[in-house]
């Protein structure tokens, strides 16, 4: 892998069927893998080019920082954070705090998955970012005896008449570009750059994993407004101000992740 790679988005739901069966309908999500554990249960859903959604969702019992999470959202689905794979957490975490980001709820001793976040009121985002580092493929088969695996509760459509759909990026807003270019680029490795067109704009990229699109604007709140998806068999959009533009006129609110599906050519939206 190289050092930094964007894995996946990670939303709090209420439960992971209802939300699971309408992003797999509707995008072509395929089921990876899920489990039921203490205080929440993850479950992730693939995309084309390997992309991944993770759904999680409360316990029965409805306790834990997932409840609390969507308690706050007034019980309905929403971003949580997205998850960077990098090759060396411990350089990352002397990286960060070398940047003036303070990390938190750091988990460093497991052998097959180290993770940390970053903490949220030190970059800015609107969002929470969380780094990983681990040997696992989260392919189904790594995973398949650990505790509380479990089956996808839903039932999937044949990929050859539902296929996943490609997330070229993910869409937010920022108040500080430069904070932004900070944690993105110099913390997490991320290439940017402002479109000529609407420099307010910046895209950052990884060599694996979509893109990160976020509009300046130091009087919005922060944080993930959307998702762009097209049809795999089609090029990847072309970035521009006047593309964007028109994406965001015909976006569209997804209740089962609670943010907008932006489409840039025909898809499984609807």
């Amino acid at each position: 892998m190289s050092a930094h790679e964007l894995d996946h988005v990670a939303f709090a739901v209420p439960s992971w069927r209802s939300a699971g069966d309408s992003v797999h309908r509707t995008l072509g999500a395929r089921w990876v893998s899920g489990f039921h554990q203490g205080s929440f249960s993850p479950c992730q859903l693939e995309l084309a080019e390997g992309m991944r959604l993770e759904l999680l969702a409360p316990p029965a019992q409805g306790v834990g920082f997932i409840a609390e999470h969507l308690e706050r959202s007034n019980d309905g689905a929403n971003p949580h954070h997205i998850t960077f794979k990098v090759a060396d957490i411990h350089a990352s975490m002397t990286l960060a705090r070398a940047a003036g980001v303070r990390t938190i709820l750091e988990n460093l001793d497991n052998q097959w998955w180290k993770e940390l976040f970053l903490h949220p009121k030190d970059t800015g985002l609107g969002f929470l970012v969380q780094l990983v580092q681990t040997e696992l493929t989260l392919d189904g088969q790594d995973e398949i005896t650990a505790p509380g695996a479990v089956d996808c509760p839903w039932h999937e459509q044949p990929q050859a008449e539902n296929p996943p759909q490609r997330l070229d990026f993910i869409a937010g807003r920022i108040r500080s570009a430069a904070q932004a270019r900070l944690v993105l680029g110099t913390v997490l490795g991320g290439q940017s750059m402002s479109l000529e067109d609407d420099p307010r704009t910046l895209v950052f990229s990884w060599p694996l994993g979509s893109s990160l699109v976020l509009q300046t604007d130091e009087h919005a709140e922060p944080g993930l407004q959307a998702l762009s998806f097209t049809d795999p068999s089609l090029p990847a959009p072309i970035m521009d101000g006047g593309y964007l533009k028109a994406l965001r006129g015909s976006g569209r609110r997804f209740e089962a992740l609670g943010l907008d599906i932006l489409t840039g050519h025909p898809a499984h939206v609807g």
